[in-house]
């Protein structure tokens, strides 16, 4: 988790820029961390202390605005729905890192709740915990390689919204 939020922090400055160079400072005094962060924190709660993702997604989104929330994300908080509103997750994988440590075992990893509505969301969530799950299990490259491929044990459609 210190990982993704280091990374988050250190990306933030080249995220919408197009930085194609590792040549770079890692830390800048416009460094800042984002919505990515912000909702990593959230789901460590989650799985810590069994809240509710959705309240605490309201929660700490209303806590920490003007982090670069998408438009669609940032409109169904402000609305105060409790229902998926039909995300692609592409930030869902950035945030899921809590979840790939909080369980032993693959198959607690992909039966977990995800707010995302498409199979594409639960995809890279399925796709991204695996790989965090098996390189803290046990390492395999071989194993962890097949867990990021399509088709593979995570990419699950069948993982249930709730």
């Amino acid at each position: 988790m210190l990982g993704a939020i280091a990374g988050d922090i250190i990306g933030s400055v080249h995220e919408f820029l197009g930085t194609k160079t590792k040549d770079f400072p890692l830390f800048v005094p416009e460094s800042r961390f984002t919505d990515d962060t912000v909702l990593t924190v959230a789901v460590a709660e989650c799985l810590l202390t069994g809240c509710s993702y959705v309240d605490r997604f309201h929660e700490y989104t209303r806590a920490y605005p003007g982090r670069c929330y998408g438009v669609g994300f940032w409109h169904w908080v402000n609305s105060g729905s409790r229902v998926p509103y039909n995300s692609w997750g592409n930030g869902s994988a950035m945030r899921v890192s809590p979840v790939g440590f909080a369980f032993e075992a693959l198959e607690e990893v992909l039966t977990g709740r995800n707010s995302r509505s498409t199979s594409d969301g639960r995809r890279r969530i399925s796709c991204s915990a695996g790989r965090i799950q098996a390189g803290n299990s046990d390492g395999d490259p071989k194993e962890i390689r097949l867990r990021s491929q399509p088709n593979s044990a995570t990419d699950s459609s069948d993982i249930q919204v709730q």
